[in-house]
């Protein structure tokens, strides 16, 4: 869980494009399928458990949970996970103990060249390929900008952290992230048209999928 919260940390602002960027990331044992056109139209799916939505200033997350579709904004969200968290012990590295330093290594993901960088949390270190490739610095800017919207959603010192880490990495130049140890590896990535309805969520509330009537 610490190496996806810290690929995640690795991402930082791009160039905009003309078509969607799609991209596939391997992230835990699920696929992460990311669809950019700007950085006010990003959607990321998590296959059967859902998806979410950003589109201008509204943030929007659908769970899917049996026959269900529960949609929720991400100022909800953000107060059910608060509210969950408290008494618990989240370890969230603190920023002066972040380092990111590069090797001499490089390896191929996804058909993109790399460089091999080991990054610590002050706790455990973990081997990350990063690249200034522009469509996967891009796709990161996309998951960073949705890792602000959540973590800035939590109004709490976790958050505030959250916050803190990320911001620590804005300086970095090769800042596209291929590979984390641990958890998180792009499949792949190219570009396509979405239509304009793929980024408009849902009503919020929960929704219901009726069974086809038999015959």
């Amino acid at each position: 869980m610490r190496s996806i919260i810290f690929s995640i940390l690795l991402m930082i602002t791009a160039t905009g494009s003309y078509a969607d960027i799609i991209a596939r990331y391997a992230m835990g044992a699920e696929t992460v399928v990311l669809s950019y056109r700007d950085d006010q139209h990003i959607r990321v799916d998590r296959g059967q458990l859902g998806y979410s939505i950003i589109n201008g200033e509204q943030a929007t997350a659908i769970i899917s949970q049996g026959g269900a579709q529960i949609v929720m904004n991400v100022e909800d969200i953000g107060e059910v996970l608060a509210s969950a968290q408290q008494g618990q012990t989240i370890n969230i590295p603190d920023s002066s103990a972040v380092s990111l330093k590069p090797t001499k290594e490089f390896s191929d993901i996804a058909g993109i060249k790399g460089r091999v960088y080991v990054a610590s949390d002050g706790s455990n270190n973990y081997r990350t390929v990063l690249t200034d490739n522009p469509a996967v610095t891009q796709a990161s800017d996309a998951l960073r900008h949705f890792f602000r919207r959540f973590a800035g959603a939590m109004k709490n010192d976790r958050g505030n952290r959250l916050l803190a880490l990320e911001d620590s990495f804005k300086d970095q130049p090769e800042r596209g992230v291929l590979y984390v140890e641990g958890g998180f590896k792009l499949i792949s990535i190219g570009r396509g048209d979405r239509p304009s309805n793929y980024y408009t969520p849902p009503p919020i509330g929960i929704q219901f999928t009726m069974p086809a009537a038999s015959r």
